[in-house]
Formats: structure tokens, C-alpha cells, sequence
């Protein structure tokens, strides 16, 4: 379980690329496909090493022919988080490369992730060793030191943990035990994650406009009234898919950074098939593609996400450099992660986060962060920043599901 939870962001990836891991990490390093899925990758000979090295420089090189940029990659990868222990930090690496698209500093998230890659590092390591002693300890150290949100640059716990939570880690006498427990304990990590992420990207993305949590934009949403037990309208849009959001929050963000408003509404498959092209042709989409996309019939990837987003630019004239964001990078992978973390079964299941237990983590971050923002700006200025005119998304992109409705 934890060394899975380790392995999400390589997940996220693979999955954004319509790829395995192997075929993933063949691409990235060169090593055959048998050679990966024997696993123990870090046991690799010098000579091996090397020859991924060669391997990765031209891979880089393949891509970035601006000598700027590849020397930005190069400093990117020697900068790469690491544990404690010299080992790759797997969510902070994560976020390591977020910073680059677009160029945005991430230390708080860095911070949260980095922590979380080193608890699971430890708890890992007990688990080989068989020490359920040591597991115990270094969870219930974490739980006593952090609460239920990872505390950053000294400062005190979110919420401390709950008396009765406490009892019963320090009651576990066998490993049987600690599974639902430690279920909890890396649901609570990972939204931690994802709502410091929200908090500070989005706070950069922005310039400090945006005023709410973004990423559940893009969450699993369901057809009103059915979390409260009523039958369906329609057997269309039960469930409004994160691929499907995704979309319509691009659209929306291009609309607006055009025209200064928001759209009435969310775009119909057949407006977004009249201004998106199939990828390789100049062969506008039918309604039923972006249908496709729409029910998760057809795979969203990161390169078509890509295509579309520089097509609608083009459609909305914002094509000259510089003029309107980059791609929101981070809402397009969690969006297509989502597409398979919170929807299962072929769409007869889906998964629904609890946003008012998020919406708190989120706004615990956006204080840190804009305290953080607020000193560096005192210290170079010697004034208080201005803050730019809040953004107020639209009433139809706001209506969200919850676990806690």
C-alpha cells in the first residue's frame, strides 16, 4: 500500500501519456521493458548508469533545441528533491517538475510532499524489517508532531490529532491492524498534497485573485439531487466526468481572459467540435468526438489536452506570445489522474472527496501563502502589497459533489 501511494505520481504520468510504467520509464531512461518489470531499477551498474545518462541528454535534447531551456532542465534534474537518505523523493520530485510548467516556485509544496515522501520512506523500511514496533513509532511521532496537516518552517500542527485516534494506533499489536488505519492516515496525506498545491500554484497562476480552491473544478461532479437519494432525471450525466470538466474549464478560461466575462454556460460538444481539430489533420472534430471525451468513451492524454488548449488560443486570438497563462499544467494532470483515481468500474462507481474537510486544508495554505508573499514583498518594497480584483468564477462551473453532502 504505501510503496503504491509512492508510485502515484509515476502513475499519473503513465497514464497521461496512455502509457505503462515500463514503456514509460523505457522512454526515460533507455533500459529495455524486461529489465524494468524485474524491478530493483537503483541496483543498475555504473556502466548502466552512464549509458542512461547519454540516453536522457539526448532524450532532452530531442525536445528542447533552445540552449536556455535545456540549461534550465539540466539545473532542474541536479536539483531534484531527495529524502534524507539520498533516495529520489518521489511527490516531491512531483512538484520539483510542476515549478517549470509554466515556471512557477512551489516550496511549500515541495515542503508538504517531501516530508510525506520521507514518512512513507520510514514506515517502508519497517515493514521490510518486519519491526511493527518502529511502524507504530514513526506514525504515531508524525501524528503527535503534524496533526492532520504537514507543519512547515516550525510552525504548529493544523489540528492535532484526535485523543481516540492516538488510542488506537498505540492499541495495534499486529500488522493486520494497521491497515485501515494507515488507509486514513494516506488519504489525509495526499489531500494535504493536493489542497497546498491548489493553494500556492494557484496563488502564483493567478496573481493572488483567486480567492477559492480550483482543483475540485475538475473533480467528479453528479447529476443534481442524486447524492441526496433521488432517481435520476435522465440516463445522460449522471456523472459529469474530470475529462469533461477539464475541457470546459479550459474553454471558459480562455473566454474569459478575452472578453473580460464568462461564458453563459459550459460549452456543448458542439461548440468545442467546431474550433478543435483531430490531432495530425486540419479536420475539425464531429459533436460525437468531444461526446467521446465527454463520457471517457475516448482517453484524454496530456498531448491532446496540449493540441487543444494552443487551438482554442488560436480561436480566442490570444496566439501572440506572451498574451494570456500558459496551460494550467497541474489541473490538466490531476483532471486526467482523477479520470481513473475517482472513477471506477467503468463509470458505474465514482469517488467523492470530502471538500469541506479540503476547502479547510485549502484555506489553512492560502493564508501561509499569502503571509509568505506579504514578507517577501515588505522586505523588498517596504509596503504592503495591493491585491488585484478577486476572480468570481461562474455560478455553473461552481456547483460541486462533496462526501460531506
Amino acid at each position: 500500500m504505501l510503496e503504491s501511494f509512492a508510485l502515484i505520481p509515476l502513475h499519473m504520468l503513465a497514464k497521461g501519456r496512455n502509457q505503462t510504467i515500463p514503456s514509460l520509464l523505457h522512454d526515460l531512461t533507455g533500459l529495455s521493458k524486461a529489465r524494468i518489470s524485474n524491478g530493483n531499477i537503483d541496483a543498475v551498474r555504473p556502466s548502466t548508469l552512464k549509458k542512461m545518462d547519454e540516453h536522457q541528454q539526448r532524450w532532452l535534447e530531442k525536445r528542447l533545441d533552445d540552449p536556455e531551456a535545456l540549461a534550465y532542465a539540466h539545473e532542474k534534474i541536479a536539483t531534484t528533491p531527495q529524502t534524507k537518505s539520498g533516495k529520489y523523493a518521489p511527490w516531491a520530485g512531483w512538484m520539483h517538475q510542476l515549478e517549470t510548467l509554466p515556471k512557477v516556485p512551489l516550496p511549500m509544496s515541495k515542503a508538504v510532499a517531501l516530508t510525506i515522501d520521507e514518512l512513507v520512506e520510514a514506515l517502508v523500511a519497517a515493514c521490510h524489517e518486519d519491526d511493527l514496533a518502529t511502524f507504530k513509532q514513526t506514525m504515531l511521532s508524525h501524528i503527535e508532531r503534524h496533526g492532520s496537516a504537514i507543519s512547515i518552517a516550525g510552525e504548529a500542527g493544523f489540528e492535532h490529532a484526535a485523543e481516540q485516534e492516538l488510542k488506537e494506533l498505540q492499541a495495534m499489536n499486529d500488522w493486520a491492524q494497521t491497515t485501515a488505519f494507515l488507509k486514513k492516515l494516506l488519504d489525509t496525506l495526499y489531500w494535504d498534497m493536493i489542497s497546498t498545491l491548489d493553494a500556492e500554484w494557484n496563488g502564483h497562476y493567478f496573481s493572488g485573485r483567486q480567492r477559492r480552491s480550483l482543483f475540485p473544478l475538475v473533480m467528479v461532479r453528479v447529476q443534481g439531487g442524486l447524492l441526496e437519494g433521488q432517481k435520476p432525471l435522465s440516463r445522460k450525466n449522471i456523472i459529469f466526468r474530470p475529462s469533461r470538466r477539464l475541457l470546459e474549464f479550459l474553454y471558459a478560461l480562455l473566454f474569459y481572459i478575452r472578453y473580460k466575462k464568462w461564458p453563459d454556460g459550459a460549452p456543448s460538444p458542439q461548440v468545442l467540435a467546431s474550433i478543435l481539430f483531430k490531432p495530425g489533420a486540419q479536420e475539425v472534430l464531429r459533436n460525437s468526438d468531444v461526446s467521446n471525451y465527454f463520457d471517457g468513451s475516448t482517453k484524454l492524454t496530456l498531448d491532446l489536452v496540449y493540441d487543444y488548449w494552443v487551438q482554442m488560443r488560436q480561436h480566442f486570438r490570444l496566439e501572440k506570445a506572451g498574451q494570456g497563462p500558459g496551460l494550467p499544467f497541474p489541473i490538466v494532470m490531476l483532471a486526467l489522474h482523477w479520470q481513473t483515481l475517482l472513477i471506477q468500474d467503468k463509470g458505474k462507481s465514482f469517488l467523492l472527496p470530502d471538500l469541506e474537510k479540503y476547502n479547510l486544508l485549502w484555506s489553512h495554505r492560502r493564508q501561509q501563502w499569502e503571509c509568505q508573499q506579504s514578507a517577501q514583498y515588505e522586505r523588498l518594497h517596504h509596503a504592503s502589497p495591493k491585491k488585484g480584483e478577486p476572480i468570481e468564477w461562474p455560478a455553473w462551473m461552481l456547483s460541486q459533489s462533496s462526501l460531506s453532502s
